[in-house]
Formats: structure tokens, sequence, C-alpha cells
């Protein structure tokens, strides 16, 4: 049995900008990409991937939350680690999986991924940290207080990205990807925002390991 570990990125394309989101509010966004770590023991060195929304349309959005679906039924779990996930990773895979499975009528599909995360233990490791401090950290700042690292910056164009930058970003790319636009840089496009997506799920299991004793800060 092993550990995964999540984290999402979004897109909000039918919000208005002068209202901004509803960050409680599935309606309000909709899946970009996965991405997913499996580490098979404490040992173990973690592999990351991510799973890619293939289009624009609601069916597109489907298939990444049948594939996320299919990904944690292949893969034996015991714990599934996020972070500020129950606020907002898993709140939003399942309730995007609720909206989507009523627009395609399959209603299975919200089923089959409540179960995956009622069935082995997930650990939303923002609480860890919120017990220590007293209040919230972004994942960066956790990572330097506990750990002793830093996130790896993502760059593009010369600047770094943060997490406000993603959502355009990733619209930009998917209308790419469903053949809306055509861009040049598309493909550095997407290693820039896999990277980013991989630099929030690998210190999870740095994390845990400091929370669980299993490693001192420093240490790699």
């Amino acid at each position: 049995m092993g550990t995964v570990a999540l984290d999402i990125e979004t897109i909000s394309p039918d919000v208005d900008e002068s209202t901004g989101v509803d960050f409680l509010n599935s309606r309000h966004f909709e899946l970009l990409c996965v991405g997913v770590g499996y580490r098979e023991t404490p040992t173990s060195e973690p592999e990351v991937d991510v799973l890619w929304r293939p289009g624009v349309d609601t069916g597109d959005e489907y298939q990444l939350l049948a594939r996320l679906a299919e990904w944690l039924t292949n893969h034996p779990i015991d714990q599934i680690l996020t972070y500020n996930g129950v606020d907002f990773d898993v709140r939003h895979i399942q309730g995007r999986a609720s909206i989507v499975a009523d627009e395609v009528r399959d209603p299975s599909l919200p089923e089959l991924l409540h179960r995956e995360f009622t069935v082995p233990t997930h650990r939303d490791l923002m609480h860890d940290v919120i017990s220590r401090h007293g209040h919230r950290l972004s994942l960066e700042d956790a990572v330097e207080a506990h750990v002793g690292e830093q996130v790896p910056r993502t760059l593009w164009e010369g600047s770094p990205v943060s997490n406000s930058d993603i959502p355009r970003l990733g619209e930009e790319w998917l209308n790419h990807r469903s053949g809306l636009v055509q861009l040049d840089y598309s493909e550095d496009l997407r290693r820039t925002l896999e990277d980013y997506v991989k630099a929030d799920v690998d210190p999870l299991y740095a994390l845990l390991d400091v929370f669980d004793g299993r490693r001192h800060p420093g240490e790699n």
C-alpha cells in the first residue's frame, strides 16, 4: 500500500472577473489538470505525473475525472496527501465530478471518486501546519519552515509563475489543444505548466516525513 499526493490546477472561463470567484463553489472552477504522485513505501522515491484535460468541452473534463478515478483504482493506497485539499482539491474534484456527471448523464463517476477518497486516509497537510503555527501558510512557506528547502520556482517569459497565472496560462494552452488558437510556443507552455504542477506535488512527501518524524529539516 502506498501514499498518493494530489494537486489540482483549475480554470474559471465562465466567471466574471469583476465579481471574482467563490473558492468553495465548484461551479466557479473547472479542472485543467491533476498532479498525481505515488510513493510505495516511506523510503521509495515518489513518482510524479500530470493528468491533463484533453480539450475545452465538458466531455473533456469528464475524461480527465474518469482518468483520475482509473489512476486511483489502479494504485493500492493507504493515504492521500493534499495541501488545503479539504477546502480546495478534494472539494472541487468531487464537486466537478457531480456537475459534469449531470451534464454527461453518468451518475457512477461521483460515486466512484467519493469512494476513492473515503476508503484511504485523506491527510490535508495544511491542518498539520495550522496545528503547529495557529494559522495557514502557503505551501512555499511551509516547506521552507519545516523542510528547510525552497520549492523550485517555475519561470515563464523570465518571470516566476504564481498561482494566479495558472488559469490564464491554462486556458491559453487548452484553447490551443482544442484547435481554437495556434501557439508557436505550446510545448514550452505545456512544460512550464507541468513543472509548476509537479513542484506542488513532490514537496508534500518531504512535509509528511518531517511531520511524522522520519526526516529532519535540511535532510535530503
